[in-house]
């Protein structure tokens, strides 16, 4: 979020963010900080298919997959959809997961985790 006060029909307004209005981007960037894409978010539109964080993901994502790489998310995009599709795309994708997402296998959302401690369940779809 970039803050800003001004009028723009983009705006948005987010609550729980220390600055409440401004501009939502997307960025897709490498570990040192360097963008390589960036979306401005403005607003909800008719052509999307996916939800939002998985439509985001693929567009940002475009110009590379199909080349081995691993992708690493926050909670927000990670999904177990999004990444069986950029698996089909032989992209992995490794991120943190809530809990209460939809299509999460049994043995994710019934483990009882320490701290510190990971569980890793490896689904590979194109072997099906």
């Amino acid at each position: 979020m970039v803050p800003f006060r001004g009028r723009l029909s983009f705006r948005q307004y987010v609550p729980g963010k220390a600055h409440k209005y401004g501009v939502k981007l997307f960025k897709l960037c490498d570990p040192s900080g360097y963008t390589y894409d960036i979306i401005i978010y403005s607003g909800k539109t008719d052509t999307r298919q996916d939800d939002l964080p998985s439509t985001v993901v693929m567009k940002l994502m475009d110009k590379y997959l199909n080349v081995g790489r691993t992708l690493c998310t926050d909670n927000f995009y990670t999904n177990v959809p999004l990444a069986n599709k950029l698996l089909e795309q032989q992209t992995h994708l490794v991120g943190t997961l809530r809990s209460n997402r939809r299509g999460l296998p049994k043995a994710v959302t019934a483990a009882k985790l320490k701290k510190g401690k990971v569980i890793i369940i490896i689904i590979n779809k194109l072997q099906e």
